[in-house]
């Protein structure tokens, strides 16, 4: 059985792949399939949303989050509520 994007959205499966484990990378790619750049786009269904997010989610786990999302980032409003 194929999962959503699998079967509706084979090409995202492709994209997400090539970037695959690579913290940075997989973070500009999953941002380009979340924001509309374009101005035409109607959003993602409800369940290759899910399946998107739970992507995002195992990598995280696997790999950790990307640089600029790392907690040890310069934030100033992070770094003010950590002293």
């Amino acid at each position: 059985m194929l999962s959503v994007l699998e079967a509706r959205f084979p090409h995202v499966i492709k994209r997400l792949g090539l970037c695959w484990g690579d913290p940075d990378a997989f973070e500009e790619m999953f941002s380009d399939l979340m924001l509309d750049k374009r101005g035409d786009r109607t959003g993602w269904p409800m369940d290759a949303w899910a399946e998107l997010n739970f992507l995002q989610s195992i990598h995280h786990l696997a790999y950790g989050v990307a640089g600029r999302r790392s907690l040890n980032q310069n934030n100033p409003f992070e770094q003010n509520w950590t002293r």
